[in-house]
């Protein structure tokens, strides 16, 4: 029996890379930014540099595609879907971590302090100015990329701690300058939560019960604003619970798969 062929689509949040996501033993192709530094200011080249990656024949091949995206990548996996239609007719599932449908800048709330089952949080819009300012930015690129332009590669499965500061920070380590400034604005007025009736892809939304940057509240907003939305709260998990709860994000897939038909039966017993 040969097996129907599937294809997973693998979008790293900002900053980082496909070293986030767990092995899921599954053909992927991935895509990630951290060296990348479009002229145009916006999501627009971002879409259209995965629009091209799913030209590729692995994708167009494929029987069964299914899109895996956290943080920064799951924002890009929504305007990429909202921007091609033909695409949403072709994927069978969605799997988005730690994510939001905007507004970006609101939406981002990092937690400061927690006791228990309580968190303290604080809006970074308000330090927006200063987050924007030269003297900032400069002195957090000698400080993270030590006087380098560029970034350096990362595997973040090497690290040795996991937790969501010290993965941010290391990925910002690894991304180069520009590709950060780009980063900045390509989430600058990002908000699709009046669209999202449109994605009618089955869809898993992953979210950390300790989610440094975005709160349960958002994931559950963007759940029930898709029309085939299912949020998943992981408990203890942070912000990076692809690279630390793996298990969560494979049995999404798993789910996902399943529900379109694909048989894990089948293909075992074509191996």
């Amino acid at each position: 029996m040969v097996t129907p062929p599937v294809a997973v689509l693998l979008l790293p949040g900002m900053s980082l890379n496909a070293t986030i996501f767990p092995d899921l033993g599954l053909p992927v192709l991935a895509s990630e930014f951290s060296q990348y530094a479009p002229d145009v200011p916006g999501m627009a080249p971002y879409v259209e540099r995965v629009q091209a990656l799913t030209a590729s024949a692995l994708w167009q091949e494929a029987r069964y595609r299914l899109v895996v995206a956290h943080s920064f990548g799951g924002m890009l996996a929504l305007s990429w879907l909202l921007a091609h239609p033909e695409a949403r007719a072709q994927v069978h599932g969605l799997v988005l971590i730690g994510t939001t449908a905007g507004p970006m800048f609101t939406a981002v709330q990092l937690r400061v302090a927690w006791w228990r089952s309580r968190a303290w949080r604080v809006g970074i819009r308000p330090l927006l100015p200063l987050w924007d300012s030269p003297w900032v930015t400069r002195g957090l690129h000698r400080v993270l990329n030590r006087g380098t332009r560029e970034g350096e590669p990362l595997d973040f499965r090497t690290l040795a701690h996991h937790d969501d500061i010290r993965v941010g920070i290391a990925g910002w380590h690894a991304t180069g300058w520009e590709a950060r400034r780009a980063f900045r604005g390509a989430m600058r007025g990002f908000d699709v939560r009046d669209r999202l009736g449109e994605i009618t892809v089955p869809t898993v939304v992953l979210h950390g019960e300790h989610d440094c940057y975005f709160t349960v509240a958002a994931a559950r907003e963007l759940a029930a604003r898709l029309p085939q939305g299912e949020l998943r709260v992981v408990a203890g998990a942070g912000h990076v619970l692809s690279l630390t709860h793996g298990d969560a994000v494979r049995g999404a897939v798993r789910d996902l798969l399943r529900r379109a038909g694909y048989s894990f039966s089948a293909a075992a017993s074509s191996v």
